[in-house]
């Protein structure tokens, strides 16, 4: 029903654009990052289920940006790195 951590990881890695990165190490960041966040996804889907303040909900979503701009980061100095090996 809810998938397995290596497919939650792979999802979110794919939904990222996250899944070409080039550096072993960075690789393995960000899957364990992905693993927090795959088990963070039952607290939010709670929150949007129940009847959590707004300032809660605003909270969630203004750090969900911050993970998604972190993400962004992590794609462009990747791909400077490449650039910059060549």
């Amino acid at each position: 029903m809810f998938g397995n951590k290596e497919d939650k990881t792979a999802a979110l890695l794919q939904r990222y654009g996250l899944e070409s990165l080039s550096d072993d190490q960075d690789i393995a960041s960000v899957r364990k990052i992905a693993e927090e966040l795959a088990g963070t996804g039952l607290m939010e889907a709670g929150l949007k289920m129940s009847m959590a303040k707004a300032e809660e909900k605003c909270k969630i979503s203004y750090l969900r940006a911050i993970m998604e701009q972190n993400f962004i980061m992590i794609r462009q100095l990747d791909r400077i790195t490449q650039l910059l090996d060549q």
